[in-house]
């Protein structure tokens, strides 16, 4: 299982470090991991899972060719960056949640969740589009966590993050455009 995470997150390119696939030598891109990392994997885990949640009802949802490619994207993505966060709570022997109550910017509301749920046709995408936008700016608000991070693998996840993130939010927007 392991090799198969290590093997998917090389192929999307999040991890940045020679000989990745084992791990002896990925544990010491771990050895500068600290506080403000833990917190950044215990609470995006939950962040892109909604985001996968939200994209998994698009592709059941939706007919926009656009939206139905952008949440393949989102899941394919956030699944990769989940299996590596949980690698460093995992080779950290920290907690898989956090131990306090903390709000996640961005994160999406039950009854936002459920009332877009109740959403069809065009009515739906927009919702969706604005809830995702929103969801994006929360994820790179968090990405402050870890922006100034000593190690090599979170700095270069923040900035795939960011990235990554920022396009999606643009092309968000223009579908948004096509919509109105």
């Amino acid at each position: 299982m392991f090799k198969k995470s290590i093997i998917a997150l090389v192929s999307f390119g999040i991890i940045l470090v020679p000989n990745a696939a084992s791990a002896s030598s990925h544990a010491k891109t771990l050895k500068n991991l600290g506080m403000s990392e833990i917190m950044f994997a215990q609470m995006m885990i939950p962040h892109h899972e909604q985001a996968i949640s939200m994209s998994e009802t698009a592709l059941k949802k939706s007919r926009n060719q656009g939206i139905l490619k952008l949440s393949r994207q989102i899941k394919s993505m956030q699944s990769s960056e989940i299996s590596q966060l949980t690698y460093w709570l995992k080779a950290t022997n920290s907690s898989m949640t956090m131990d306090h109550d903390m709000k996640m910017s961005g994160m999406l509301t039950t009854k936002e969740l459920a009332s877009l749920k109740r959403l069809s046709g065009a009515d739906f995408d927009r919702a969706f589009l604005q809830l995702m936008v929103k969801h994006h700016l929360g994820a790179i608000e968090m990405l402050d966590l870890i922006s100034d991070s000593r190690n090599a693998e979170a700095k270069a996840l923040s900035k795939a993050i960011n990235s990554a993130q920022t396009k999606e939010i643009n092309s968000m927007k223009l579908l948004l455009n096509k919509l109105k």
